[in-house]
This record gives C-alpha cells, structure tokens and sequence, in this order.
C-alpha cells in the first residue's frame, strides 16, 4: 500500500479544522444571543456529564488504533481482525453505557429532555469509524464527511433554533447529525476489509493496554469534563456554565489547528520507531514542537490583544466574566500543544503509554484539588486557572521524563521559540493599541485580526521563518494556479 503524505493528510485534516474554526464563527454569536448564558450553561453542563459515558464507550481506543493500524494496515487479512475487535468493544462499552446513563436520565437528570437527547451521542461512539480511517492515514474521506455535516449543522441551527425554548433542537442537531455522518462512513469502509469471522474475534484481546491509553485521555478530559460539572455542582449557576463554556469553545475549536499536525503523524512516527528509524523519528517530532510554538504564540498573544473586542462582539450581552476566562485559557494554545507532541505523538507512539498514563493522572489530580479550591471563591475563572496549572503540571513531568530517557534533547523543544514570542508579544501590542482606534464591532473585530495576523506574518518573515515562507509559497502557489486556470 502506497504510503500516505504527511503533507496531504495534514492539508486534509487542517482543511476540516479551519472549517470547524469558521462555522462557531458563524453560529456562536447567533446561539449565544438567542440562547443566552443560561441556555448555554445548561446544555454545557447536560454535555459534560454524557461525555463521561462517551468516554467510557470509546475508551483508549482510538489511540491505540491510530498507532496500531499504522503497522497492520498493508495486512487486510491483521487490518479487518483488528477493526472488527476494536468495533465489537465500542459496541459492548456502548450498549452498557446507553443503559447505565437513561438510568441517571430517569432517576436524577434536571433537565430530562435535553439530557436524554444528549445521549444520542452514545451512539455515534458505537457507530462511529474514523478512528479505522485515521490509522490507515485516509485524512480525505474524513474531511469531506466532516465538511458535509458542518454545512448541513448550520443550516439546521439558523433554520429551527430561533430562541430559548429551542435548546432541545440545538442539542439534538449536533449530536443527530453527528450519528448520520458517522453511519455514511461505513459505506467506503467495505473496500477496506472484510466480513466478520466471529470465532476470530476477541473485543477483549488488548483490553489492558486500551486500558492504559484510556486513563491518560480521560485524565485529559477532565480539563473540559469536569470543570464544567464542577462549576455547576459548586456554584450552582448555570451563567458560570454557560461562559466558561464559550472560553473554552473559543480555546478548543482553535488549539485543533496545533493538534491536527499530531493526529496525522502518529501511526508515521509509530511507523519509524518500530523499523529502528530513530532520527527519522525525531526529525518529526523536532518540526512538530516548532509548529506548536509558530501557531500557538499567533493565537495566545492574538487572542489576548482582541479580548475586549472579541467578546462584547462575538457572544453579545451577558458574557463580561468571558473577558477574565479567556486570556487564562488562551496559555493552554502553547502548553497543551507541547503536551499534545510530547505525550501523544512520542510516548504513546514509542509504547511508553504507561509512563504517559501516570504523567497525566498526576496533572488530572492536581487541576481537581485547585477546582476544589478556587472554584467556591472565584467560580468558572477558578476552573480555568485549574486547567492550566494542571497542565503546567503535565509538561514539568514529561519533559523531566524525556529528560531522563535521553532518547531526544529538550534544549531543541525551546530553542526556536524566541522569535515566535517576540513576534506575539508584538503582535499583541499593536492589537491592543488599534482596538482604542477602531470600532468596537464585527467590522472592528475583523479589521484588529487582519491586523494581528499581518504584523505577526511580517514579523516571522523578517527573522526568515521556515513556517512563514512555507505559507507565503502555499499562497503563491494557489493564486498561480487561480490564474492558470482563468487563462
């Protein structure tokens, strides 16, 4: 089997995340005006509670079949027991979470109805595949599929969410659609393997080290997870909710730009470890921290600069505490981008998942206590200063650890980081100065971005960025074939 580019893949799956970058843009300021906090607040907090039965469901596996397929995948005869395993263990896991979680519906939900249509995403886990199509390194045939249901999602949301009482029908297009598209994979998926043979299977066969990589990724998720059941349990204010949850939006919907490099290099780096390809191996690694710190200064110190634009604009009234949230987040752009490097695309790569497991356990543990602590005195912005702390956390460990095992040097992780941070905190000034200029709205919002980005763009082509002229010459490149094709 020809083996995929890393360059196409990531073209593919960045394609895919810039668009779910564009359609929040589009949607979140209509849902949070016509929602308002409160509305956004309950379903935030309905949606972390379901997402602990959805990680149940899935467990470690998309980990372990990201890095395990990109050894079997030239072997259809290893590629189709092992995806009708992993299958036959998402349905199990499940079918056993849908049962466990209509039961706390019924006995201890609230909000009955928008709960209860939370979990239909139970069953986009159990039918959902693209985790087969990421370790066989197919980046296309998940972007169309994504862009498909993206575009169909936002018709639904401005078609029939039309004020508050509609919560019921903004929950049930995101996940509905979500389970369409997931059962559409499976029509491509038939040329991939073959039927089951059910004596062959066994859904229980590598369950201790699904296990293993399921720990650290639930760990994980307790930055998104918890802290928002946390400030609901604590505060009890469901406009807590609804604004830590448009931070975060605002945080995650962006930092997938960092991680998408990471997604489609782990089955390449898995790949090279196991043939004894160690410098080949660090050579993707090495590229993969100086895109973290090159995308994640632009939006940590881009992001800062246009705060007190963006959020007036962006999420209307009833959203000032997003203003403290946001620039507290915004950090997680550099450090959950090292961490999502260090930790996925080499610890977990190179089987030392157990390491991983522990190392992240700790950071989980840690971000619980200062929830504990701050959320009571300072509410959602306690929750995010636990976000952060953990992961700090997280990064101290692993770097400590890398340290320790020698097999790559921390010093070349920081030693192309100086010019993208002068180039933020550039970046963020001129922002900052031109925001007391220009309008406070959508034309004032966009003009401050333009800028932002322009002057870190100039900045990185000045000090002769790899990353910035690897952009300008994709931009040639595209507007000479616009050309060509004219002619």
């Amino acid at each position: 089997m020809k083996d995929p580019s890393i360059k196409k893949n990531y073209l593919f799956n960045t394609s895919y995340q810039i668009l779910a970058l564009i359609v929040p843009l589009i949607t979140t300021p209509y849902v949070s005006r016509v929602l308002t906090a409160n509305g956004i607040g309950i379903y935030s907090y309905t949606f972390s509670i379901v997402s602990y039965f959805v990680l149940f469901s899935a467990l470690g596996t998309s980990t372990y079949s990201n890095r395990n397929l990109g050894i079997v995948r030239d072997n259809i005869e290893e590629r189709t027991k092992f995806f009708w395993e992993i299958f036959s263990l998402r349905a199990i896991l499940s079918s056993l979470s849908l049962i466990i979680y209509f039961s706390y519906v019924i006995l201890f939900a609230e909000n009955k109805l928008i709960a209860a249509l939370q979990g239909i995403y139970l069953l986009d886990v159990m039918m959902d595949v693209t985790w087969f199509f990421q370790g066989m390194e197919n980046f296309k045939m998940i972007a169309v599929r994504n862009y498909i249901i993206k575009l169909v999602n936002v018709i639904f949301i401005f078609t029939m969410v039309r004020d508050e009482g509609d919560l019921w029908l903004y929950v049930f297009g995101l996940s509905f659609w979500t389970l369409l598209a997931n059962i559409s994979m499976w029509l491509p998926l038939r040329k991939l393997i073959k039927g089951p043979n059910v004596r062959h299977i066994k859904p229980f066969n590598n369950i201790a080290i699904i296990i293993q990589l399921f720990v650290p990724t639930i760990a994980s998720q307790i930055y998104t997870m918890l802290d928002k059941s946390m400030i609901g349990w604590i505060s009890g204010k469901a406009s807590e909710n609804g604004c830590y949850e448009q931070s975060d939006k605002i945080v995650k919907m962006s930092i997938t730009l960092i991680i998408a490099l990471g997604t489609v290099t782990i089955p390449k780096i898995s790949r090279l470890f196991a043939q004894g390809k160690l410098d080949g191996m660090k050579k993707l690694l090495y590229r993969s921290y100086r895109f973290v710190w090159a995308l994640g200064c632009a939006l940590m110190f881009g992001v800062i600069g246009i705060n007190f634009v963006l959020v007036p604009v962006f999420f209307g009234p009833g959203y000032d505490r997003v203003k403290i949230i946001l620039p507290i987040l915004s950090t997680l752009f550099i450090i959950m981008g090292l961490n999502h490097t260090t930790g996925r695309q080499y610890l977990i790569s190179t089987g030392r998942q157990k390491a991983y497991m522990y190392i992240v356990i700790v950071g989980g543990i840690i971000n619980v206590l200062v929830n504990a602590a701050c959320i009571p005195f300072f509410g959602a912005v306690g929750a995010a200063i636990g976000s952060v702390i953990g992961e700090i956390v997280i990064l101290i460990v692993q770097l400590a650890y890398v340290y320790k095992i020698r097999e790559f040097e921390i010093h070349k992780i920081f030693s192309s980081s100086w010019h993208y941070i002068v180039a933020g905190v550039d970046m963020m000034m001129v922002t900052l100065f031109a925001q007391r200029v220009l309008p406070t709205n959508f034309i004032g919002l966009a003009a401050l971005i333009v800028i932002g980005a322009v002057c870190y763009c100039v900045i990185l082509l000045i000090f002769r960025d790899e990353f910035a002229f690897m952009g300008l010459n994709i931009a040639k490149n595209s507007v000479n074939k616009i050309f060509k094709r004219k002619k």
